[in-house]
């Protein structure tokens, strides 16, 4: 609720970090960095960005988390395609996870974790 004064004074605003995509290839691998916030504003930059990558001859494709602070579920169900289509593709993806409660908490709660392993 805004102060009647408007000012800025006791609010409460959270911080939003838009999600961010680096893409990094070494040798036959590349990375795909994400970090910050992921939901369904964002969700199509990585699966555009995944889907790049399967349509490269590169040899492992790794998706890293690490830095991601949050995903939603269209974000979750994202990675899921990915994995599952990863599993047709001939095992080319993996997933380095999120550091980050709100992310790992997401996993637990729906049982992905072994997207994963």
């Amino acid at each position: 609720m805004r102060p009647v004064d408007d000012s800025n004074a006791g609010s409460l605003e959270l911080a939003v970090k838009p999600l961010e995509i680096k893409a990094h290839r070494e040798g036959d691998s590349i990375t795909i960095a994400l970090s910050g916030e992921m939901d369904l504003s964002t969700v199509g930059k990585l699966d555009a960005a995944i889907r790049n990558a399967e349509h490269t001859v590169i040899g492992q494709i790794v998706v890293d988390m690490t830095d991601l602070s949050f995903v939603d579920s269209t974000g979750l169900s994202v990675l899921l395609r990915a994995s599952r289509r990863n599993r047709e593709d001939g095992n080319r993806l993996s997933f380095v996870p999120s550091k980050h409660e709100a992310v790992t908490r997401l996993v637990a709660l729906t049982e992905t974790g072994e997207m994963f392993d």
